[in-house]
């Protein structure tokens, strides 16, 4: 298995022999001057901060499903994505979503797995907000557990609060690996996913399991950079469970 964070959301999860593209968000990087408006603000405008790590292309190399976690546009925009790139929704109404701008390869979980070869995907439930108002308002996501015989079990949690349903996914699944979406966004409702001390708690439901801190670094409405979620982890310390990787990095796990 090979994890790579390449931007925001936007990771690879090269599993057994299927390679996914979860939350494709390939937008071109806003301008300088709406980077500085948006700083000072603390304003969300639906654009990353910061660019890409690589060309499109060798984001776009092998990939052989996008799954989408929720339609919202940090973690889907049509940009740079060929029409006919084979995409997997959380919801009949994300699938439409995505068929109307374009694309010609959309299907949606009808059931709670799919199956992609030897590989399982499991959609779980998240909650987008840290209150019930706040979850309402955001609208339904999902978080996905991928398993394999030969692979490491991961639950990418999306963006959800540490609730507990996340308890409960984790305490169930027991997963290996969870990815956790960590970087305090908030707009003026409320927190939309996990903190530094969700991370920490999502540390403590997984023992010996690793958490991977993604969404990182690359919005306007986030409150929690990597350092200082490094920083807040040492001191709490849970500094080697978790892996905060930089756009780009690839990190491959053996069984």
């Amino acid at each position: 298995m090979i994890f790579q964070q390449i931007r925001n959301a936007t990771i690879k999860l090269t599993y057994n022999t299927v390679c996914f593209l979860i939350d494709p968000w390939l937008q071109d990087v806003c301008t300088d001057e709406e980077r500085e408006q948006a700083a000072v603000n603390k304003s969300f405008i639906a654009k990353p901060v910061v660019p890409l790590p690589m060309p499109v292309s060798g984001i776009l190399r092998d990939v052989d499903i996008c799954i989408v976690t929720h339609y919202h546009p940090d973690h889907f925009t049509p940009d740079h994505l060929p029409a006919d790139l084979p995409f997997v929704c959380q919801n009949a109404a994300d699938a439409e979503t995505i068929r109307s701008q374009g694309f010609t390869n959309v299907r949606c979980f009808e059931d709670s797995e799919m199956h992609f070869g030897d590989v399982t995907v499991k959609r779980v439930d998240g909650r987008h907000g840290d209150t019930e108002q706040m979850a309402q308002k955001a609208g339904p996501v999902s978080g996905f557990v991928f398993s394999c015989p030969d692979e490491k079990k991961v639950y990418a949690a999306g963006d959800t609060v540490f609730y507990g349903n996340v308890q409960r996914v984790i305490s169930e699944e027991q997963p290996d690996i969870v990815i956790v979406n960590s970087c305090d966004a908030r707009t003026r409702s409320g927190r939309l996913i996990m903190n530094a001390e969700d991370v920490v708690e999502t540390c403590r439901c997984m023992k010996d399991g690793i958490v991977i801190a993604s969404h990182m670094d690359a919005v306007s409405h986030a409150h929690l950079t990597r350092t200082q979620l490094r920083e807040y982890l040492e001191k709490e310390g849970y500094s080697r469970q978790v892996m905060i990787p930089e756009d780009g990095e690839s990190i491959r796990f053996t069984r």
